[in-house]
């Protein structure tokens, strides 16, 4: 089974709107992908679950951090030093926890749709994909084997 790591916008996204992101998610919550977050990711999702932009209450944000943690499996935050290690590879160090978590977590794919996480360089550190893209995959995959 293809373990894949997911950012906070892609969570997000898909915790709050109807489409790809959605079924990544179902997937994970199905047991068809194991779907891994860190706690830096966990942190994010639910901050940005509490942005004022998105109207939620504080029970539909438990809600839907409840159903997160059906879908995915959160791993603990990558340890400074590797951050460190890595902070050459992208601009925004922000992102660092979660490119490094993706690494060290051994996914096959980290899920994303940052730019930065989807350059070349990025994709040569840890195989970084768009929700469509890994979609897209794993049907072609799933139909050659029928």
């Amino acid at each position: 089974m293809e373990k894949i790591f997911v950012d906070a916008s892609t969570v997000i996204s898909g915790l709050l709107f109807r489409g790809k992101e959605s079924i990544l998610l179902e997937l994970g919550n199905l047991g068809a992908l194991k779907l891994v977050i860190n706690e830096y990711v966990r942190r994010e999702v639910e901050a940005g679950l509490r942005k004022k932009i998105f109207s939620l209450t504080d029970e539909n944000c438990q809600r839907l951090m409840r159903y997160l943690l059906r879908c995915v499996s959160v791993a603990s935050d990558p340890p400074k030093e590797s951050i460190k290690k890595y902070w050459g590879l992208l601009s925004d160090k922000e992102d660092l926890p979660v490119v490094v978590g993706a690494k060290e977590q051994n996914c096959d794919h980290l899920v994303t749709g940052d730019k930065e996480m989807l350059s070349e360089k990025v994709k040569q550190f840890v195989n970084s994909t768009t929700t469509s893209e890994l979609l897209e995959k794993l049907i072609k995959e799933k139909f050659m084997r029928l």
